[in-house]
């Protein structure tokens, strides 16, 4: 099955949309699960520290890279958006900060 440009348009609006929302969704979630974790950690006895720590480190390997894979799906957005002017899929749709970056980045001009 082809797609014609009106459809393909409207899936992909469609589907970006979900993606994001999904992402921001988990990006939450693990972010709450990390404090959770953290307070747990510090209210109760009887977990091996050195044990708690790695899984709080890990823990804060999958926020930031929820937060990195947040960034990319911005830039993708911006992408989709210049590829749908182009082909005349529509007018330029409101959409995300083209500065949105990734914490990375963020770091690097912080410093």
């Amino acid at each position: 099955m082809s797609l014609d440009l009106r459809t393909a348009t409207a899936r992909i609006a469609r589907e970006l949309t979900e993606s994001e929302t999904a992402i921001a969704d988990a990006l939450a979630k693990a972010t709450a699960l990390l404090h959770s974790a953290a307070l747990a950690g510090r209210d109760l006895g009887g977990a091996p520290e050195l044990e708690g720590q790695r899984a709080l480190l890990r823990l804060e390997k999958i926020v930031r890279s929820l937060i990195d894979v947040r960034g990319e799906t911005s830039r993708v957005h911006g992408q989709l958006r210049d590829i749908a002017v182009e082909t005349g899929a529509g007018e330029a749709p409101t959409c995300p900060d083209n500065g949105f970056t990734s914490a990375e980045q963020l770091t690097t001009i912080a410093a």
